[in-house]
């Protein structure tokens, strides 16, 4: 079946012990990818009925493979169908992908993008690393690609697909019951150390009749017996799946959940107070409750781990206000709108936004005076470098514009945008400008779309305004697909300018007001 560009091709694993988290999480890309304008498919062994039948319902393409076990078949296979398909892009999502299965895929044209749980040597061999869990602070993988990428943080969170079938909406704000009585533990089949049956023992120690624990553990879970055992003899109403995919059905009822970093994300945008139980770390550390949608949990002997997790799990049951907190934080940080941020930095590259200083008004200045950008600019005065140099010094100082650079992934400046009017009671404008060299590749989008999600979060403002000269159909394109949308012209210096408005999006709330305090700071 012919696809034609941009094409996506995902690979991701699924199968019996590995379930489809890889699957759901990555058809928010494709759905994305798809709304972008490009077209995607799915290259993967054996699903369930049901969400091959989600998968080919929104027109993605489905690829069976003969060969799904991520080894050196199963990489010749995959490059076969590249090179039928020519895709822009592949992305891997899973872990069983070796450093051999990248090497293949590079003999052909097409980027390769990694969504990684774990930090791995293989990070290195893609063009660009998705990291899905937010891992205390280390360096970006280094890589041999000069045009490497590395995102990762809650903002490019790619949710499941049950929860992304609803990103064009914010977060349901999450009803917070007085007492928590609807626990979910689900710590992973990977669980060695058996903390599932040790955040089970914790909580039947509290000994409170009322509360209802399901405890997710997997086909593929070491300790079947030993939980079997732990429940016949608990006075706790515990119930145990084996299906991981059954967590998004209790998600909705669930009132905190204890749980390894993996779904840390999925659980912030459903508003979950969550205990966060790292195995890999040694040091037990807490959050700042206030800061944070979650608490970090780090065992050390069994007997204080243990009573330490019940004066956690105890505290958060009995403190609604404590766990409000953290249920808005995780939504305002989680918006469901990471797999289009990613789209958008694979079709762009990685923007980086800061704020301009005085030695970036040469550029500026040379920007301004393009030829190109001068023949339809609302405004062209005839300013010398030094006139510039002095009215842009006076700009960057005043609290009634913001200036930022934009800059690529090796930090050359590639544009900027500039907000006026912030002080002012209507609502801001934006102009832009991007270098020659990147027009027509959708920089202008990206960086006006990014750019006003900035302004956005930083402010308090409800709309954005960009003013236009009629005539200019780059500009008008860009912001139009931006999300902008055309309101009533305007007369500038007697000059008539177009106008085009973006109203504050949903999933961007108003600002706390600590959050104010932490960005005028």
């Amino acid at each position: 079946m012919p696809i034609n560009r941009p094409t996506l091709l995902i690979r991701a694993d699924a199968g019996p012990g590995i379930g489809t988290r890889h699957v759901t999480r990555s058809l928010s890309l494709a759905r994305a990818w798809k709304n972008s304008g490009g077209t995607a498919a799915f290259a993967c062994g054996s699903l369930p009925r049901g969400l091959l039948k989600r998968i080919t319902s929104e027109h993605i393409h489905f690829i069976p493979l003969k060969h799904s076990a991520c080894d050196q078949a199963d990489a010749m296979e995959t490059q076969r169908i590249a090179a039928t398909m020519h895709p822009n892009w592949i992305i891997l999502d899973g872990d069983r992908f070796l450093e051999n299965y990248f090497e293949s895929l590079k003999q052909g044209q097409s980027k390769l993008l990694l969504i990684d749980d774990h930090e791995s040597t293989r990070a290195s061999l893609a063009d660009m690393v998705l990291k899905q869990t937010s891992a205390s602070a280390t360096a970006p993988p280094s890589s041999q690609h000069e045009h490497f990428i590395s995102l990762s943080g809650p903002e490019h969170a790619l949710l499941d697909e049950f929860i992304s079938r609803r990103d064009s909406s914010p977060p349901i704000p999450k009803k917070i019951a007085k007492e928590a009585k609807k626990v979910l533990v689900s710590l992973g089949e990977s669980d060695k150390e058996n903390w599932t049956l040790k955040t089970l023992q914790a909580i039947s120690d509290l000994e409170k009749r009322r509360i209802v624990v399901d405890c997710v553990i997997g086909p593929q879970y070491p300790h079947t017996a030993e939980l079997s055992q732990f429940k016949k003899q608990a006075n706790l109403n515990l119930r145990i799946h084996r299906n991981r995919d059954r967590v998004s059905q209790l998600l909705p009822r669930i009132d905190i959940a204890i749980t390894s970093r993996l779904a840390e994300f999925q659980l912030a945008y459903w508003g979950i107070p969550a205990v966060i139980i790292d195995q890999t770390c040694q040091l037990p550390r807490l959050h700042k409750l206030s800061d944070e949608p979650a608490i970090e949990f780090h065992g050390q002997t069994e007997s204080s781990s243990r009573q330490e997790l019940k004066q956690i799990i105890q505290q958060l049951i009995g403190n609604p206000e404590q766990r409000k907190s953290m249920s808005e934080i995780g939504q305002r940080r989680v918006d469901g709108q990471g797999a289009k941020r990613v789209v958008r930095t694979m079709k762009t590259g990685n923007l980086k936004l800061r704020t301009a200083s005085f030695e970036d008004f040469r550029i500026i200045w040379s920007w301004h005076n393009d030829p190109e950008v001068k023949s339809v600019a609302l405004a062209t005065p005839d300013h010398s470098l030094d006139e510039f140099g002095t009215e842009f010094q006076t700009a960057i100082a005043s609290s009634n514009n913001h200036f930022w650079m934009v800059e690529n992934n090796a930090g050359i400046p590639i544009g900027y945008a500039c907000f006026d009017d912030l002080n002012s009671k209507g609502s801001p404008k934006i102009t832009i400008i991007v270098d020659h060299s990147r027009r027509g590749r959708g920089v202008g989008t990206a960086l006006i779309t990014q750019a006003s999600e900035k302004l956005f979060r930083e402010s308090n403002h409800l709309s954005i305004v960009a003013q236009i000269r009629p005539g200019n159909i780059a500009s008008e394109k860009a912001f139009r697909a931006a999300g902008f949308s055309g309101i009533q012209p305007t007369i500038i210096n007697g000059t008539m300018a177009l106008q085009f408005e973006l109203k504050r999006p949903l999933e961007i709330p108003l600002p706390l007001p600590c959050e104010r305090g932490r960005q005028s700071a």
